[in-house]
Order: structure tokens, then C-alpha cells, then sequence
């Protein structure tokens, strides 16, 4: 007596797995439909990375005409530290205060960081009125903050040199930067929104 096949209950079915067609990306995720989407925030960006590449290259061009500002910046500070009590005395780039000196170059201006923050606020579709605001008010703000930066970083070098390159290339720089960001901000709030209302 022949003896019938029987499958084996619980044995396991391979399933095919279909080959993701390489185009499902693109039919779900439309290029064009997702600039759409996105027309204002990308249109931001380009003019902003625009305004940068040009304030950068004319600034980097330029460089050797610039160089007062880091002289200016040095006698300012050795003003401001003066006022605080302190024995200060600049020379050229140079900072000399109770034993600590600081030489003021490039990145110490803020020069950068003004440019970061023009940048942003040319960009954003706003009036011109108001971009002009944004500019006569952040930047003289922003060179203020850059000075109290600087009073902040000496006092530092004076008192605790050990921590001065932490302070200076690490709480500063993000300090900086989310200073440019509420700065932004401040402006958009105060300034564009309620011109627009």
C-alpha cells in the first residue's frame, strides 16, 4: 500500500521578496512637488548662501584693507578694560594687561559673525525698511557683544589662564552662535511682524 505525501504542518513558506523598483523613491517623493513644498525655505537659503559667498569673498579680497579693524578693536578693549580698573596698554594688535597679553586677530572682531548675521537678515523676504532696521540695529548690538566677549575673555586670561582656550574656542563660538540666531529671531518678532500686521 502506497503511502500518501503529506506536508509537514508549521513548515515554513518562503516568500518571494519583489525587488524594490528603483523609481518607488522618486513616484513617492516627487523632486519637483518637494521644492514646491519648499519653494521659500529653499529660496531663503540660496540668498543667503549667495550673501555670504559674496561678504566672505570681498572681505578675504580685501583682507589687507581691513586690518584697522583688528587695531581698533585692540585699543577699544584696552579702553573698556581700563574703565574696569584694569592696567592695560594696546599696541598694534596687541592687548598687554597685569601680566596676561591677547593679540586681536581676524576672528576677534566679530567680523564674521556680522556677516553671519547680515546674511540672514538680507535673505529673509522682508521690506526693505525692515532689513535696514534689522541691519542698523543687530550689527552695532552684535559689536557690543563682541566687546563684552572680549572684557569676558581677559578677565579670564587674568585670573584663570589655564581655562582661557576652553573659554575662547568653545563656550564663546556656540555662545556666538546662538547669540546671531536670538538675534535673528528678536528682529523677525519686534520688527518684520509687526510691520506686516
Amino acid at each position: 500500500m502506497a503511502k500518501k505525501s503529506r506536508s509537514l504542518k508549521g513548515a515554513r513558506k518562503h516568500k518571494t521578496i519583489e525587488k524594490a523598483d528603483s523609481n518607488s523613491f522618486f513616484s513617492r517623493y516627487d523632486f519637483f512637488p518637494f521644492l514646491e513644498r519648499n519653494r521659500r525655505v529653499i529660496k531663503f537659503l540660496g540668498t543667503y548662501l549667495f550673501y555670504i559667498v559674496l561678504f566672505t569673498g570681498v572681505y578675504v579680497f580685501f583682507q589687507d584693507r581691513f586690518t584697522f579693524l583688528s587695531t581698533m578693536t585692540a585699543n577699544a578693549l584696552s579702553g573698556v578694560l581700563s574703565v574696569f580698573g584694569v592696567d592695560s596698554s594696546s599696541y598694534g594688535q596687541s592687548v598687554y594687561m597685569n601680566g596676561f597679553s591677547v593679540m586681536i586677530i581676524d576672528e576677534c572682531t566679530g567680523m564674521y559673525e556680522l556677516l553671519v548675521y547680515a546674511g540672514c537678515v538680507l535673505a529673509y523676504p522682508t521690506t526693505l525698511r525692515n532689513k535696514f532696521l534689522g541691519i542698523a540695529l543687530g550689527v552695532p548690538a552684535m559689536i557690543i557683544v563682541n566687546m563684552l566677549r572680549l572684557v569676558f575673555l581677559s578677565f579670564v586670561g587674568m585670573v584663570y589662564p589655564a581655562l582661557f582656550s576652553y573659554v575662547h574656542y568653545y563656550l564663546w563660538q556656540v555662545t556666538f552662535i546662538f547669540l546671531i540666531v536670538m538675534f535673528v529671531l528678536l528682529w523677525i518678532e519686534k520688527i518684520v511682524k509687526n510691520t506686516s500686521n
